[in-house]
């Protein structure tokens, strides 16, 4: 019987880096409006969508190296001083607040002062702005005369390249033979890859084994 241990909750670093970004069709629209900042036609609200796990939050990292924007939480949104709102504003998983009346007044005010101060808004968001449960008509208008772009599902490469990833982030470099073999077995979604490398990452160090195909397809059978 191989031996077993429990394996310790270790942090995660992320890379966020712009040359850490895989540029595929799933996300070449994106990436292409991203790179034109400041020259964001008719338009200083972007809003990128997509499933979990597609690379909005990465993307959004990109955007910000290139522009000097700083994140604002969601949740300081009503609380944020107008006269200090920074040029450049990142808010992520803005959709989640999208039903509360109390934030979407605060959003439609800080959607104006941006606009007003000739800055610039980047907003992420699951699903298209149209589907969110904004209430306030004013709000609605304005998030629907944004540039909204999908991030939309993963092709291969970017499939392997967000697997890849994950690995890297844990500071594991795995052989490609490996990363084939899960291409063709797991649920061709972000999340779902996110999920195969951390139960992958648990199962190596519970077993102190490397991550190779036999212990792959243990964890799969």
């Amino acid at each position: 019987m191989p031996s077993v241990q429990i394996p310790f909750d270790i942090p995660v670093r992320e890379a966020f880096e712009a040359e850490d970004y895989l540029v595929t069709s799933s996300n070449e629209a994106a990436v292409k409006w991203v790179d034109c900042w400041p020259e964001w036609p008719n338009s200083h609200c972007t809003i990128l969508y997509g499933a979990a796990g597609c690379g909005k939050t990465h993307l959004s990292h990109v955007w910000q190296q290139k522009s000097g924007a700083k994140r604002m939480a969601i949740e300081d949104i009503g609380t944020a001083n107008p006269q200090g709102l920074p040029n450049c504003l990142i808010i992520e998983a803005v959709d989640q607040i999208a039903g509360r009346a109390d934030m979407q007044e605060q959003l439609f005010h800080l959607y104006n002062r941006q606009k007003e101060n000739e800055g610039s808004l980047l907003l992420t968001a699951v699903k298209h702005p149209k589907y969110w449960p904004v209430t306030l008509p004013d709000l609605t208008s304005r998030l629907l005369a944004s540039m909204a772009i999908e991030i939309g599902p993963p092709d291969d490469e970017l499939l392997a390249a967000v697997i890849v990833k994950q690995f890297l982030d844990r500071q594991i470099n795995v052989p490609m033979d490996v990363i084939a073999y899960l291409l063709l077995r797991i649920e061709r979604s972000f999340e779902a890859a996110r999920d195969i490398v951390r139960r992958i990452d648990s199962l190596s160090l519970s077993r102190k084994r490397k991550i190779t195909i036999p212990l792959v397809r243990d964890l799969l059978d």
